[in-house]
Formats: C-alpha cells, structure tokens, sequence
C-alpha cells in the first residue's frame, strides 16, 4: 500500500469509523508466535504484532518485522504518525540484524529514544536474502504526546499503524545510533489489535527468548548522531 505524504495525512482525518483491518492471522513457523500481519505488496516487507491477553495498565507487546536485506532500513511508527510516538527502525548489517528505539521531535531524523526497551527473540536473523527481526517491546504500547498527554494503542478499532523505509543504507550498519537519510517509501495500515491478544503470549515469549537471556538483552540505543531530515510520515 503506498502512500503520498498528502495522502496519508488526509487518511488519518477519515478517523477509524471508517476503518477496516489491513491484517492477517499468522503463525510464524519458527516461533510458532501468532500475530497480526500486513504485509505491503509493492515491497514484500511485512510488520506483525501480537499482544497478551490483560491489555490493562502498561503491557508488552511482540513484534516482527520481516523484509528483504537489500533495503537500507525498515522503521515502524506505533501512532501512525512521525512525530511524538515509539518508533522501531531495523536493518541487515552482513548476517545479523539491527535494532534501534527511536523518537522524533519534529521534521528531522529521529533521535534515540530510551522510552523503550526490546529483548531480541528466537526467530531474528539473515537467511536466503530476507532479514527477521523478532522481539519482546517494553513501551512500544503507550507513550506521551506534544503536550505530554499519555497516549495507548487503541484496542476497540483497528489501530493506524505507519511505516517508512529506504533502499539506501544507514551511515554505519553496525551501529544502532547511527544517522540515517530522508526515507523514500512510506505508508499506513489499519491492524486489528483486538485479535492479536492471546492467552500464549507469556509462553511464547518463554519459548523463544535465548538461553542465557538476562537483563543484558534489553536494548537501549547510544546517544544519537542523526542530522538528517525527515519528512511527516
């Protein structure tokens, strides 16, 4: 599905009474986690969720975003917007893959954001051309606006979800922090939040999380170097 930058502003005025979910059921065969799942046809990269079953207070939320490696970098927008909401922007460095939490403040590439944690999971790596990044999200599901107002997925309608990514590659692969150019392809999707949630989501995060996994594989990104501008999604 993709999107002009006019076209998606004007699509987040239509407001969820029109709405209609953009995903799928799927169970991921190698982790056996099923999420919610839309895949853009023009790109082949595909952004899944799943949530636990008690969505009360703040929760977790599993995440997988599957692409092919060419791309310079893929990033998720949890409100469907640029600005003021988690962003999860991920790429291929060789055979391992990159993670990086992300806010923007305005037009300019977005900065790193310690609002959020994520525990890679079993089913992340590099294979046959395609890179998957799956992982366990601290924060991704709530967090405060301009004004400071907190905000949370919405769990009743199917959620305007956003996405960006680029064919050129980030200054430095290896690096979480690293600056990245203006993306050239952009869109949204509705995902229906409501079926994501599943009783299994504590085991499944037990069954994929690696052995030997402590609290060192929680994730923050190092301060940011990023100058770039970015446009609203």
């Amino acid at each position: 599905m993709r999107l002009s930058i006019i076209a998606v502003g004007a699509a987040s005025l239509a407001g969820h009474a029109l709405a209609q979910a953009d995903t799928v059921s799927y169970t991921d065969a190698e982790t056996g986690i099923t999420f919610q799942s839309y895949t853009d046809s023009d790109t082949n990269v595909s952004w899944r969720v799943a949530l636990p079953e008690d969505t009360t207070g703040d929760y977790d939320a599993l995440l997988q975003i599957e692409g092919p490696a060419s791309l310079g970098w893929i990033g998720w927008a949890w409100a469907g917007t640029m600005a003021y909401n988690p962003l999860t922007v991920v790429w291929a460095n060789d055979n391992e893959v990159i993670h990086s939490s992300r806010m923007a403040y305005g037009f300019y590439t977005p900065s790193v954001y310690n609002g959020t944690t994520y525990q890679v999971l079993k089913g992340t790596g590099v294979s046959g051309g395609n890179f998957k990044f799956t992982a366990l999200c601290k924060g991704c599901t709530a967090w405060k606006d301009y004004d400071g107002n907190r905000q949370t997925l919405d769990l009743v309608e199917p959620a305007r979800l956003a996405f960006a990514l680029s064919h050129t590659a980030v200054n430095t692969p290896s690096d979480s922090s690293s600056g990245f150019d203006i993306h050239d392809y952009v869109g949204h999707w509705y995902a229906d939040l409501a079926a994501s949630k599943s009783a299994d989501f504590g085991t499944w995060v037990a069954k994929n999380t690696p052995t030997g996994a402590n609290g060192t594989a929680w994730r923050r990104g190092r301060p940011n170097r990023a100058r770039g501008l970015m446009p609203e999604i």
